[in-house]
């Protein structure tokens, strides 16, 4: 099993950042590669919604449908593929509030069923991937407070 773990500070409240993780359609304008997402049933995640998302990652396409398994309101998202899967995929956002505006992410991201010959790349290219997707994040949780204000 390949683990990529990052953490981040963001200039947001806690509950922000959750708003804004658990837009499952908004996914694709903070993850580069995403090409397809379908949400069931539509709107905020929340326990036991189902996520399918197709696209391109480091060169090669990938299709998964993931399961809200883990949900704490404004503090944990974990989306999950089914156990049967072949390739499986885990991701988890741990929300810790810092003060009332700022909080720190703590993103970790789990495959297994990789070939251990691809582990390698996999792990390079998503340890460059996830610091890029948290600035993607971050401005986005910017112009939005822009907007409201």
């Amino acid at each position: 099993m390949l683990t990529v773990e990052y953490t981040d500070t963001f200039d947001s409240p806690a509950a922000a950042v959750f708003t804004l993780l658990t837009d499952l359609e908004a996914r694709s304008t903070w993850i580069a590669g995403i090409l397809e997402v379908r949400v069931t049933p539509a709107g905020p995640a929340r326990l036991g919604t189902s996520y399918f998302e197709a696209g391109k990652f480091s060169g090669y396409k990938s299709e998964k449908t993931m399961i809200v398994t883990e949900f704490e309101q404004d503090r944990l998202l974990t989306l999950t593929t089914e156990a049967s899967v072949r390739n499986s995929f885990r991701e988890s956002f741990r929300i810790e509030p810092l003060s009332k505006g700022a909080c720190r992410v703590h993103f970790t991201v789990e495959v297994g069923g990789a070939p251990k010959v691809a582990e390698f790349f996999m792990q390079q290219a998503m340890k460059k991937e996830q610091p890029q997707q948290a600035a993607r994040l971050k401005s986005i949780l910017v112009s939005r407070t822009q907007e409201a204000s």
